[in-house]
């Protein structure tokens, strides 16, 4: 079964075609992607504009019509934090399944990070050691526990990197009084809600987000020379990054190794609460894991493909609000 995942997200929608019937680890064999900017157009209130949503609706129709002769079996198609979380999420979600032709499905926050730590628990073998993810979204926060391939503890909060930019950092750069708003916000929540993960040996802690990855290059490069691939995220070193990124503009940001144009506005947001989680939860560093969400909505798909026939739609009436 060649199944066709559709992933529209904060920044671009990206749809990829994965054979479920290898016996080797499904991997996508095909993708396309295409801006959709969501992020950029979601005003205060967290309504996405009009603007928003045509350019969400080009890069949904783009990447279906990409895909169009290479006759995928099904096409599965779901929304982010960007999606589900817009207070117009509803006609957002209409528009964007019009647009592609099937409905748009959305994970609710703990299922999307529990499906993600699904992903790093398959990269690191099925069982084992506890597994500890560190994942920041565009929308939430995520950190779960495991042996196995389901974490047995699971916090999310409505801290993601855009959220917070877009709720504390409306100036570019940003005025020091947000940036003490900010930390404010997330000092007051985040280690009250993950007291429980310091009192506890986490095992083997990962990264999953574009977020972290990118702070994993920015502090790892030096004058002259980009880590372009990391394997590592270490608070020490990210902890003095943070003053110099709230001095900075987006395009100043954008500058800086590993930083992308259309993450820099949030990467200070992203940093700021990565070093909080990491000092919460007491861990020095992190591993980057190259996997994440759609990896593990595949990982998904394929074993309810081996389960019952391959009726990858009705695994994505259970899974999928």
């Amino acid at each position: 079964m060649r199944l066709a995942l559709l992933d529209i997200g904060s920044t671009a929608a990206r749809l990829e075609i994965v054979d479920l019937d290898r016996s080797r680890m499904p991997r996508a064999d095909w993708s396309v992607k295409a801006r959709t900017r969501l992020a950029e157009h979601t005003g205060p209130d967290g309504s996405v504009t009009e603007l928003g949503v045509e350019q969400a609706v080009r890069a949904v129709r783009h990447c279906v019509r990409a895909v169009a002769d290479k006759r995928p079996d099904a096409l599965v198609a779901f929304g982010t934090s960007a999606v589900r979380d817009a207070a117009n999420g509803a006609a957002l979600r209409q528009r964007l399944s019009d647009a592609a032709g099937v409905r748009i499905g959305v994970l609710s926050p703990h299922d999307e990070a529990a499906v993600t730590y699904h992903a790093a628990r398959r990269w690191h073998g099925r069982c084992g050691p506890r597994l500890t993810t560190v994942d920041i979204g565009g929308g939430t926060i995520d950190v779960a526990t495991g042996t196995g391939v389901r974490p047995t503890d699971v916090v999310s909060l409505p801290f993601g990197a855009a959220r917070l930019t877009r709720q504390y950092l409306p100036d570019d750069p940003p005025r020091p009084r947000h940036v003490a708003e900010l930390l404010a916000a997330v000092r007051g929540t985040i280690p009250r809600s993950l007291g429980n993960f310091a009192d506890v040996d986490l095992g083997h802690p990962v990264a999953l987000s574009k977020v972290l990855r990118q702070l994993a290059v920015l502090t790892e490069s030096s004058p002259g020379k980009v880590a372009r691939h990391p394997d590592r995220l270490s608070r020490a070193k990210l902890r003095p990054w943070i003053p110099r990124l709230a001095e900075l503009d987006q395009a100043q940001r954008a500058a800086l190794p590993g930083v992308s144009r259309n993450r820099a506005r949030r990467i200070l947001a992203g940093a700021i609460v990565a070093e909080l989680i990491l000092r919460t939860i007491g861990v020095d560093e992190l591993e980057i894991c190259p996997w994440g969400l759609r990896e593990g909505l595949v990982f998904r798909f394929a074993e309810a493909h081996g389960a019952n026939g391959g009726d990858a739609f009705q695994l994505m009436a259970t899974l999928f609000n």
